[in-house]
């Protein structure tokens, strides 16, 4: 019993003993290798090459080390290019193709250092320089890098080798930058520039009514867009200054005023021309148009982008002025009253129908009674002459009332007194011109004068006045009231003058009464003279 365990353990051991040296012999015999025989290495950055079989040191070596060197194994990348890697135990060597690349790429735009998406504008802002941004195994930039782009779709947009993107056609396709071992794509989308209005077939127009107003016709407007003008003495351009979106920035861009559209009629206009037609210049016409974009686009300013577009449309245009008013329609309105009524205030009130649109114009105001009844007979049968001759009228007669005043709030105004004392100046009734004359400022302005016809009014009270004018709506020849409706008093009408008649009063009066004088006797000496002849 005990000879067969001691021949088991025997048989154990031998057995062991050749398995032993069976992987002795296997490991000998097996041939020397590199794990990985093509491998990509980072710029700057590094690789471990991973070996079997042989025996022995290990040797290395690159075949471009200026490419990528290698130390006991590891490969360090040292410029985009490719080298071999040799290895060498005993008598075996082993290889591996090394392709050294970048770490990183992303493509940028005006937007930021990584954009996904940019938009073109045809006609507006159909090019932008992309670039690619490349970065080593050290996530630095890299410079210079060699990039190669394309576009999916070329008749959509085109792009060169520096980046440069161009939209040819409203669309979107997708551009994409590739460099040694790295990509990127980009959508881009082309969308259609702005629509500007076309004015090549527009007329222009200042026309006077209660204002000077400016109409454009043969044009037809966009309400969705905005329109601006200016005025100048000269063709020389105004300059065009933009907010940061693209708009119109009314605050620096001198001088600009509102359009407005019409879009049922199809006219542009503007109002209230008044200040630029008083000017003793020409008056050159330019328009802005501003305009919502279908999509927005991204400046060279980061996380600035364009939402709209804005241009000159209409440059320079010389506008015709219109006619003047007549000289008794200068004044639109004219209230002139003083005293203790109407709630205690005293007050004078000058609308000026031309001019109106310019504050602190220098005026002279001159008040005188009428004493020719024909100028105010011809006024009275709308005969115009009868103005012209009050005109004359008043500058080569006296005046109960001269001053020389300023437009406030392109009119006169003074609520806190009146011109003057109507109660101690003006006759009840009577008849006054009132005449204006602006100061042209040394030519600066058309010299602009105008008279009209006013007829004074005192309270039966004599606790206040007034002076109403021709060209008021409420005028009414020789027929005031001496009490206002809210006192209730009453007072006898005057025997002596006729409704609806001019006062008896005056030259022509007396020449009437000589006419009829010698009329009546003429009548009278006939009839003796027919008795005597008869007798």
């Amino acid at each position: 019993m005990k000879t067969k365990t001691r021949f088991l353990i025997i048989m154990v051991i031998t057995l062991i003993l050749i398995m032993i040296f069976n992987l002795k012999v296997y490991a000998a015999d097996e041939a020397f290798t590199l794990e990985e025989t093509n491998v990509e290495v980072k710029l700057n950055g590094t690789k471990w090459l991973s070996y079997s079989g042989g025996s022995g040191a290990i040797t290395w070596s690159s075949s471009d080390t200026s490419v990528a060197t290698v130390e006991n194994g590891t490969v360090s990348g040292k410029k985009i290019g490719t080298t071999t890697i040799t290895a060498t135990r005993g008598e075996e060597t082993a290889i591996c193709n090394v392709n050294v690349v970048y770490y990183d790429l992303t493509i940028g735009g005006n937007a930021s250092k990584n954009v996904s998406r940019v938009n073109l504008v045809l006609n507006e802002h159909d090019t932008e320089n992309l670039y690619a941004n490349v970065k080593d195994d050290k996530y630095e930039a890299v410079e210079n890098a060699n990039v190669s782009w394309s576009s999916s779709d070329t008749s959509i947009v085109t792009v060169d080798n520096k980046g440069t993107i161009k939209g040819l056609k409203a669309g979107t396709t997708t551009v994409t930058a590739t460099a040694a071992g790295v990509t990127d794509s980009c959508e881009i989308k082309v969308v259609n520039g702005p629509a500007f209005t076309n004015f090549s077939n527009a007329k222009y127009e200042l026309l006077f009514d209660t204002d000077v107003d400016l109409k454009i016709t043969g044009v037809k407007g966009n309400d969705k867009n905005n329109y601006y003008y200016i005025i100048t003495s000269d063709k020389n351009k105004p300059t065009l200054c933009k907010t940061n979106y693209g708009g119109l920035d009314t605050e620096t861009t001198a001088n600009t005023k509102y359009l407005i559209t019409n879009t049922e009629e199809d006219y542009i206009y503007a109002r209230n021309l008044d200040e630029y037609v008083e000017r003793n210049q020409d008056l050159y016409l330019w328009i802005i148009e501003d305009v919502k974009l279908e999509e927005s686009y991204s400046t060279t300013e980061e996380n600035t982008y364009i939402s709209h577009s804005t241009k000159f449309v209409v440059e320079g245009e010389k506008l015709k002025r219109p006619e003047l008013p007549q000289l008794n329609l200068i004044m639109k309105s004219l209230s002139i009253w003083g005293g203790v009524g109407r709630s205690g205030e005293e007050s004078s009130y000058l609308h000026f129908r031309f001019p109106s649109g310019t504050d602190n114009r220098k005026f002279k105001l001159k008040i005188g009674k009428i004493t020719d009844d024909s100028i105010l007979q011809k006024i009275q049968n709308n005969d115009y002459s009868g103005i012209t001759a009050l005109l004359s009228y008043a500058k080569n007669n006296m005046a109960v009332y001269t001053a020389d005043l300023t437009t406030t709030s392109q009119n006169y105004y003074s609520k806190e007194t009146a011109l003057f004392d109507g109660l101690k100046t003006l006759e009840n009734k009577a008849y006054y011109y009132i005449y204006v004359q602006f100061d042209d400022e040394n030519g600066k302005y058309y010299p602009i004068e105008g008279v009209t016809l006013g007829q004074a009014w005192i309270s039966s009270s004599s606790a206040y006045w007034d002076l109403w004018a021709y060209t008021s709506d409420n005028f009414e020849w020789n027929n005031l009231s001496s009490t206002p409706i809210e006192t209730g008093e009453t007072e006898e009408p005057d025997d002596t003058k006729a409704p609806d008649k001019l006062p008896k009063a005056g030259t022509v009066y007396s020449i009437v009464c000589v006419i009829l004088a010698l009329v009546g006797g003429s009548i009278f000496v006939y009839r003796k003279y027919n008795n005597l002849r008869g007798i």
